[in-house]
């Protein structure tokens, strides 16, 4: 594959790649490099970097290629992605051959200038003359191929300005050089002497001393693995044993004596750990057999695939001393066949070297014939099915690579590859996960990788730092590195990560190491960065969920929560990939459903890493509104309907809401305000406070301390206060609210009538009943006037002034309000109501105060039949009329049927609400009284220990409930005879009571 640059209508350039063999014409660049100007790839892609000087001189290509009619042109330094070590050593590798068959080379010269009043500067060579023979440019190394080898070579100067061609300029170019002039008019290479062509580059340098010696490759047509950090005199070494070989053939018995380093990447690793039990299934499957066999390895980006093949193939060469290991990079199609060339030399396969060679054929028969004796082939980073199985662009018939491995029984074949899907594909159940490695193996691999013992002597930081590092090997060895360089301690790198601005800069540290391509950027960021453009070109769902699930928690996300695709089919296959690519990890649940939810977490690194991206392609703020967008379309206003599925979107909606930076300040109170709402229905008071004092803040900074907006937010803060028993701030908080409303709304406006209602209801929870009802009476009154008789606000007041009534013992007067409520609502709402269903509930309630207990059991009956009906067996409002009907039960001393009625309640609330909701410690309470009056002591009086426990953590010590629970525990504690325990309990029942309602307080 070759990327050619094209330059778009609006003047940006675009990347556009070709297969080798369907490479259009061409324009190419030669220059030197001007350290930190240069345009990369990835600045290029991102379309940034245009301020630099190396920009002006793609923008300069680009014009002189289309004056020459010319559509696409190519620069080194934005064509090739040198991150990418296999891409890297291709473009090396290939560089002489792209070089000639460029249509047109055009060299900028950055240090000849021409004056300016020279017009024409091919007339006046005198003006620039000696600046040109003194030019930078012929010094450098890799400039020599680009000299000889396009057919059409011309010079510009540092202005741009045309200097002449190779031919015009070859006396000059040859009293530089030294090269031939018959050389520079196009000879064949061949007719020199090797030392002839190494003489020309003898006083040229390069940046990397082996690229003094791969600067040559081209001049000498051979192809070399890039060993960086072998040295010069080792490279050297290795080209004039590669320009032997060609010139006397080698015998296939003597390709044994080879040498490890020419055969694979990259030298044994030293400081390799673990993994015993991978290498031991992998020698059993590819060592240990007379029958070929393949394998490959999957798993998430720097979990060490290549590392372990690598250290495979080490083994493979140290107990198998006539075993042939050949190392394939499977990224593209190029780089394939590149390493199949370099095979077939070193092979010696006749005819591998002529114009127009099958070389796939020519390798996968010879290596296929048996003749070789054993071998093993690595094809190393097949992320991309697309590259082995696919074919090739313009000839859908034409064969693919993986038709062209060879399949002898005296040869084996491993891939490494990051997707579960590409492992499948090519050796189907054949395959082995790489997960992160255990505790002990990252504790090993640590400690050989830090130089100063003293810095890991901290066994509880090291333990820290492999746990926020997930076991991850290359994230271990990473920051290892920076450790080692930096000198700093364990515990000081876990305070840097801990910061969130630093996490990127750490994860992309650029680090040394052996064990790996020197050229490629082996940084967790950039490993990953990888993974997602592969999964951007494979599966745009898979991207755009990955992107989404970076903007909310990590943990337990529902397959609900994610954007819906146009086909469940669809959705499936992009989770698929995610899960291949191990970027997120299905929950497993005991009971496995068809239709049951499913449930990710995302990799705690890729989550980071994830992040990163966006936030690099300017993506991030995007996502986050879609995130949040979704959350408010899921997310009710509170509401008991899908409580079960709207519960675990709750931990994503207050992460989202989170992001400060990123979410703007409306959006996050409008979604905490769902939150909160939601948390008061599951009874997470304390957490709903939380989240509603968090709302206020933003509306109060937001809007102003008067918009309706933020007045509701009050009155919802209020109303989790009154929830957890903090009457007096409750009751200061609807004040205010009800004093903003009636100056900002008016006395009238509804919402005003709904902070008067809040105000009397939590002057009702004090025993402030003659001043809640007058509230509820005044309530009432404009109710009636503004909304009419009928309105269903107006008969939520004639119901809770009903209830204050009943609390007074005012009985005859709050049955007539709630049958008349009850009436109203018949009539208005139907029989069938929810509300309706509220208004039997309370007129059962009171004809039960009065003693009419039977007609109070038949109308709880009534209730508790249309609520199973109406709302089902689980709805909370259903699990009220079971505690209610039980207690009249446990009046009329049915105490049997009652106690039956209450653990059935409480078991049904505590899989409705859950263990600590109020309304399950309330079924908690009700049992443990009937167990009581049936004499029942010891379970009792556990039953209400363990009420008692939960109240107070959940509501508090001083939540009236609470008070309740002590006093119901003194009294069975009293029956039992334990009259001390009972008499303490029953002076603290009163201290607390008399501190939260005063010593006043009426009796109910």
């Amino acid at each position: 594959m070759m990327r050619l640059l094209k330059r778009l209508l609006r003047g940006d350039f675009q990347l556009v790649s070709f297969n080798d063999d369907n490479v259009p014409r061409y324009a190419i660049l030669s220059h030197t490099w001007t350290e930190g100007q240069e345009v990369t790839y990835n600045e290029l892609v991102a379309g940034i970097g245009k301020d630099k000087t190396g920009y002006d001189k793609i923008r300069f290509c680009s014009e002189r290629a289309t004056t020459d009619g010319l559509e696409y042109f190519w620069v080194d330094t934005c064509c090739i992605d040198k991150s990418t070590s296999d891409e890297l050593s291709t473009a090396i590798n290939s560089m002489f051959r792209w070089y000639q068959r460029a249509s047109r080379c055009y060299v900028y010269l950055s240090d000849v200038a021409v004056p300016k009043d020279v017009a024409d500067a091919e007339a006046f060579w005198i003006t620039w003359r000696e600046s040109f023979r003194r030019s930078r440019w012929f010094t450098r190394g890799w400039t020599l191929q680009e000299l000889l080898a396009p057919p059409s070579v011309e010079f510009f100067s540092k202005d741009y300005k045309r200097l002449g061609t190779r031919i015009s300029l070859e006396q000059e170019i040859h009293e530089i050089t030294k090269i031939p002039i018959r050389g520079l008019r196009g000879q064949n290479l061949t007719e020199y002497s090797v030392e002839e062509r190494m003489g020309w580059a003898g006083q040229r340098t390069t940046t990397l001393k082996e690229d003094q010696v791969y600067c040559l490759l081209g001049i000498f047509g051979v192809f070399l693995p890039l060993i960086y950090g072998e040295g010069e005199a080792y490279a050297k070494s290795r080209l004039r044993e590669e320009i032997q070989k060609r010139r006397e053939g080698l015998g296939i018995e003597r390709l044994h004596g080879l040498s490890v380093s020419s055969l694979l990447p990259f030298p044994r690793n030293e400081l390799f750990v673990g993994r015993e039990d991978q290498l031991q299934v992998l020698e059993q499957s590819l060592l240990s057999s007379n029958t070929h066999r393949r394998i490959t390895i999957y798993g998430l980006g720097g979990c060490g695939k290549s590392a372990l093949a690598i250290e495979l193939a080490y083994r493979a060469l140290a107990r198998h001393a006539r075993r042939l290991v050949f190392w394939v990079p499977a990224m593209s199609q190029e780089s394939f066949d590149l390493a199949y060339r370099e095979i077939g030399i070193r092979l010696r396969i006749p005819g591998i070297t002529d114009d127009n060679a099958d070389i796939r054929k020519l390798v996968k028969d010879t290596l296929s014939s048996g003749s070789l004796g054993n071998w093993l082939m690595i094809i190393d980073n097949a992320d991309d099915p697309g590259v082995l199985l696919g074919t090739t662009i313009n000839d859908p018939s034409s064969a693919r690579l993986s038709d062209c491995l060879p399949h002898s029984t005296s040869g084996t074949i491993l891939f490494t590859t990051r997707s579960r899907k590409a492992a499948g594909a090519l050796t189907q159940s054949n395959v082995l996960e790489l997960s992160d490695m255990s505790q002990a193996e990252a504790g090993q691999l640590l400690t050989q990788r830090i130089t100063k013992q003293a810095l890991v002597d901290d066994e509880t930081a090291v333990q820290e730092l492999l746990e926020m590092l997930t076991y991850l090997p290359l994230a271990i060895v990473q920051a290892a590195a920076f450790i080692n360089n930096n000198d700093i301690s364990v515990s000081g790198y876990i305070s840097l990560f801990r910061h969130a601005s630093t996490e990127h800069e750490l994860f992309s540290e650029h680090f040394e190491d052996s064990s790996r391509y020197r050229e490629m950027d082996s940084t967790i960021a950039k490993t990953w960065h990888i993974s997602f453009d592969q999964i951007r070109r494979q599966d745009r769902l898979a991207a755009e969920y990955l992107s989404f699930m970076a903007c909310i928690d990590r943990i337990n996300i529902p397959q609900s929560l994610l954007p819906p695709a146009n086909s469940l089919v669809r959705q499936m296959k992009a989770l698929g990939t995610l899960t291949g690519y191990a970027f997120i990890t299905e929950r497993q649940q005991a009971v496995q459903q068809m239709d049951k939810e499913r449930f990710f977490d995302m990799h705690r690194l890729v989550r980071m890493a994830s992040v990163w991206w966006l936030d690099s392609h300017d993506e991030w703020v995007t996502w986050a509104g879609r995130a949040v967008a979704r959350l408010e379309d899921l997310v009710p206003h509170g509401g008991h309907e899908r409580k079960e599925v709207w519960t675990a979107y709750l931990s994503h909606a207050i992460y989202v809401a989170g992001l400060d930076d990123i979410v703007d300040e409306t959006a996050r109170a409008s979604l905490l305000n769902r939150v909160g709402r939601c948390q008061a229905i599951l009874g997470q008071y304390s957490a709903a406070e939380a989240t509603h004092r968090q709302v206020l803040f933003l509306t109060e900074k937001v809007l102003n301390p008067e918009h309706p907006s933020t007045l509701t937010s009050m009155s919802n803060l209020a109303g989790v206060l009154d929830s957890q028993g903090k009457y007096k701030e409750a009751e200061s908080m609807n004040r205010q609210t009800l004093v903003r409303r009636e100056k900002v709304l008016g006395s009238e406006h509804p919402d005003t009538l709904t902070s008067m209602n809040n105000l009397a209801r939590v002057l009702d929870h004090q025993g402030k009943y003659e001043e809640a009802e007058l509230m509820n009476r005044q309530t009432l009154a404009r109710r009636e006037k503004v909304l009419g008789l009928e309105h269903p606000d107006t008969l939520v007041s004639m119901s809770n002034l009903a209830l204050v009534l009943d609390r007074q013992g005012k009985y005859e007067e709050a049955e007539s309000m709630n049958r008349q409520t009850l009436a109203q609502r018949e009539k208005v709402l139907g029989p069938d109501h929810p509300d309706t269903l509220t208004s039997m509930n309370n007129l059962a309630r009171v004809l039960d105060h009065q003693g009419k207990y039977k007609e109070a059991e038949l109308m709880n009956r009534q209730t508790l039949a249309r609520r199973e009906k109406v709302l089902g067996l689980e709805h909370p409002d259903t699990l009220v009329s079971m505690s209610n009907l039980a207690l009249v039960l446990d009046r009329q001393g049915k105490y049997e049927e009652a106690e039956s009625m209450n653990r059935q309640t409480l078991a049904r609330t505590e899989k409705v609400l859950e263990s600590e909701h109020p309304g399950t410690l309330v079924s908690m309470s009700n049992l443990a009284g009937v167990l009581g009056r049936r004499g029942k002591y010891e379970e009792a009086e556990l039953m209400n220990r363990q009420t008692l426990g939960r109240r107070e953590k959940v509501l508090g010590p001083e939540h009236p409930d609470t008070l309740v629970s002590m006093s119901n525990l003194a009294l069975v504690l009293d029956r039992q005879g334990k009259y001390e325990e009972a008499e303490s309990m029953n002076r603290q029942t009163l201290a607390r009571t008399e501190k939260v309602l005063g010593s006043d307080i009426q009796k109910r």
